[in-house]
């Protein structure tokens, strides 16, 4: 659930000396008969690559009706010769290509649901090396890139050691709920975990701490004839939102481009049937956002007691309802996170194929993808991407066409390297 969070992470434009010391690309590996022949055959599929992306797009799959694209994906695999193919009990769709053993598990993770709603037109327009529709980027580009990998792998007849798992996830944008529930039932133990659901200028080692609180008040209600000096859960919605907009925020945390954290923003708020009388409910939402998890303790600790106290000033009930996405008590830290190995890798993979005369990508302590879960779980873990894309979330949402070939070739380049190893 990346929640609109765009734009490259870039902090320098020369990566410091101690980054992808302990990475495992070797450009060498690109020059191997096999890789070499996967890599040519993105190259030779470039046109249908795109014209399957643009297929894909037009696949509905809003959270939790993802279906129609679990199907097609779970065709593909099919097709691809993966092995253990499974949907599960929420349509999470996983496969496993087969390594010669000796090396590591790694999940590549792309998520097939959108935040788009039911009967969003998601045509696609092309306009020159523009696609744009609803969800061209995140994450159905992503998704794409994944599916043409592992096919490129096989088009190669690559050789690894360890096992690759696809994992088509669902219910991402919704609280990263499919890979949270395949990574605690599907019964595999990865040894990485790269989800694929950011921009290809992006590397993302962290989990931001997320917690989504949604405050109900209620009264009696009355006739708005009666209503004058009375209890409203409206007149209380006001009161709070104004306050939660004045708890103190600490200083924006510096080298995250265009990320303001730690935020707390009101998304979504509703209440009362007709116009002409004090509702019996109103409610509203807040999304609280934080790099760590004593800052957001303190901030959740403030947040709900600005709610609470503007219930209390307007004699109304209240009462809270929250999630908490992640609990990172097991995570590593921020340095071991940093140097290990899948992100120095990644790190490496995607300066390397990165687009010419672009600043160097370094990556970034923060993260809310399917990734999240794995950092949850002490399990090393990345976000990536293999495309250019732009204003995620938005209708106006668009990608670069021809990034998608590049992307597919970083994505072959990383699984090899991390794959290939005892």
């Amino acid at each position: 659930m990346r929640e609109t969070i765009v734009a490259a992470v870039l902090l320098l434009t020369i990566m410091p000396p101690a980054f992808a010391q302990t990475g495992w690309f070797d450009p060498a590996l690109l020059e191997r008969p096999d890789v070499k022949k996967a890599l040519q055959s993105v190259d030779d599929r470039a046109t249908a690559i795109v014209d399957e992306w643009i297929h894909l797009v037009e696949i509905p799959a809003p959270s939790r009706k993802e279906q129609a694209r679990a199907q097609y994906i779970r065709g593909e695999m099919e097709k691809i010769g993966l092995t253990d193919i499974r949907v599960d009990d929420i349509s999470n769709v996983s496969g496993v290509r087969k390594g010669s053993g000796g090396g590591p598990t790694v999940v590549f993770c792309a998520h097939m649901d959108t935040v788009f709603p039911e009967g969003t037109d998601l045509s696609v327009k092309r306009e020159g090396n523009i696609l744009r529709a609803p969800g061209i980027g995140d994450d159905t580009s992503n998704l794409m890139a994944v599916l043409e990998m592992f096919r490129a792998l096989a088009r190669g007849g690559v050789k690894t050691k360890g096992d690759l798992v696809f994992l088509a996830s669902v219910q991402e944008e919704v609280g990263l709920l499919g890979a949270k529930h395949w990574l605690e039932t599907s019964g595999y133990k990865p040894d990485m975990f790269a989800a694929v659901d950011v921009g290809s200028n992006q590397v993302w080692y962290g989990a931001l701490r997320i917690t989504q609180f949604k405050f109900l008040y209620t009264s009696p209600g009355a006739h708005t004839m009666e209503s004058r000096g009375g209890p409203s859960p409206a007149k209380a919605v006001a009161r709070a939102i104004a306050a939660v907009y004045d708890v103190p925020l600490p200083p924006v945390a510096e080298g995250l481009d265009t990320f303001k954290l730690p935020v707390a923003n009101v998304g979504m708020l509703g209440g009362g049937t007709v116009v002409n009388a004090v509702p019996r409910e109103a409610w509203f939402t807040v999304d609280l956002r934080s790099l760590d998890t004593a800052t957001q303790a303190r901030l959740e600790q403030a947040v709900e007691g600005a709610a609470r106290r503007a219930a209390d000033q307007e004699g109304v009930g209240f009462r809270t309802e929250k999630t908490t996405l992640g609990d990172y008590s097991s995570a590593r830290t921020k340095e071991q996170r940093l140097n290990d190995p899948l992100v120095q890798t990644a790190l490496a993979v995607s300066n390397h194929f990165r687009r010419p005369g672009t600043p160097a990508i370094v990556p970034a302590d923060v993260g809310s993808t399917d990734a999240n879960n794995a950092v949850a779980m002490g399990i090393p873990a990345v976000a990536i991407g293999a495309t250019l894309e732009h204003t995620p979330h938005r209708l106006e949402e668009y990608a670069e066409a021809d990034s998608i070939v590049p992307g597919v070739k970083s994505l072959i380049a990383l699984a090899v390297s991390l794959t290939s190893r005892q």
